[in-house]
């Protein structure tokens, strides 16, 4: 082919990110002094997020919709990451999450938006 036998390669390389099976998400939390009741599996919740790449690239966005995002907790309905992420939240709580791929879309991605093996 084109590279000849017994040639030297050189690879320039820029590592995007790093996990395995066994990493968790990543939170960054800003809880309200008051919390009378935390998030739960089966709760139904409603909220909005601004979904991004790790790289920043934005996906989706509940604020550019108008609308939050409403649905059950833990049920199958989300991502399993989101499904974690939410666990313990309390109303008027503020969140960063980063979702690992195995977490997320994994090695199919979703549509031409969101690529294979992706960190949200």
């Amino acid at each position: 082919g084109l590279i000849p036998p017994d040639a030297t390669l050189y690879f320039d390389v820029v590592m995007l990110d790093i996990w395995n099976k066994n990493d968790k998400l990543q939170i960054s939390l800003s809880k309200p002094e008051r919390c009378n009741r935390t998030v739960e599996n089966s709760d139904f919740v409603r909220y909005h997020y601004n979904g991004t790449l790790l790289d920043g690239t934005p996906f989706d966005s509940s604020y550019s919709k108008d609308s939050t995002y409403d649905t059950y907790v833990g049920t199958g309905w989300l991502i399993k990451g989101m499904d974690q992420g939410l666990l313990g939240m309390c109303a008027g709580e503020k969140r960063s999450i980063i979702i690992p791929p195995f977490l997320a879309y994994g090695e199919k991605g979703y549509g031409t938006v969101i690529p294979p093996q992706a960190s949200l």
